[in-house]
């Protein structure tokens, strides 16, 4: 099976689109979300709309858990506290049922999905260097676990006592302990303003990293008519 991989769309509907035509053409059986699609951007029902249609496994991130009360909003940074307060109140009864059915963490036969880290799903915890992806390593349930959170595209492999960080664009999964970050659909913190997925080829053990244009100005103008924080608006058009 190829699998699309998807993270952090954070409301992000324009973003989404476009990686919802990309997969049309690449061609794929199946849809994972990794978490965090509420926050930030101004269309959080339209993606859960999208994820609920189209995803078979879909995860809480911290800022869905923030929105059901499961995490403080006070832990939050200040542009994410007032997007979730925002959310509150344009979320739906339907979308907000949908999330209280869903888990922060999914297993299948060869992976672990998690938000952020497999050692404690759920803690917002980052994994942005070789020695944090150290420690989860070690605690993860299976070869191969699938995260987001850091809204940065990579992957880390544990061989041995050794980790590498390996080139994410392409890689195959062989030998050893594996993590790979997607990156973030809605709001990529990479310097690269175009959104982020994988596609992950069951058969061949084989992720892609595929990056898509999208019209970041429009998400911007929509963040902006929305009364959300000004900086959310600017952040999609640089990619941080």
């Amino acid at each position: 099976m190829r699998i699309a991989i998807i993270s952090d769309v954070h409301g992000n509907i324009h973003a989404l689109k476009a990686v919802e035509k990309r997969l049309s053409e690449i061609g794929v059986d199946d849809v994972w979300c990794l978490g965090d699609t509420v926050g930030y951007g101004a269309f959080p029902n339209q993606c859960i709309d999208w994820i609920r249609r189209n995803c078979s496994v879909v995860l809480l991130g911290n800022h869905e858990l923030a929105l059901l009360g499961f995490v403080d909003v006070s832990l939050l940074n200040d542009y994410a506290r007032k997007a979730i307060e925002w959310t509150k109140g344009v979320i739906t009864e339907e979308n907000l049922g949908f999330l209280k059915g869903l888990g922060v963490q999914h297993f299948t036969d060869c992976c672990q999905l998690v938000h952020d880290t497999p050692g404690s799903p759920g803690s917002m915890e980052y994994i942005l260097t070789k020695e944090d992806a150290y420690r989860a390593l070690l605690y993860q349930q299976r070869n191969l676990c699938f995260f987001g959170h850091t809204h940065i595209p990579a992957a880390y492999r544990l061989l041995s006592s050794t980790v590498d960080r390996l080139n994410v664009y392409s890689l195959s999964v062989d030998a050893g302990r594996y993590m790979i970050n997607p990156g973030s659909v809605g709001q990529p913190r990479d310097r690269d303003p175009r959104a982020a997925f994988g596609v992950f080829d069951t058969e061949f053990m084989r992720f892609v990293l595929y990056r898509v244009e999208y019209d970041t100005k429009t998400a911007a103008r929509e963040i902006l008519r929305a009364g959300l924080p000004d900086y959310l608006a600017a952040r999609l058009i640089l990619g941080v």
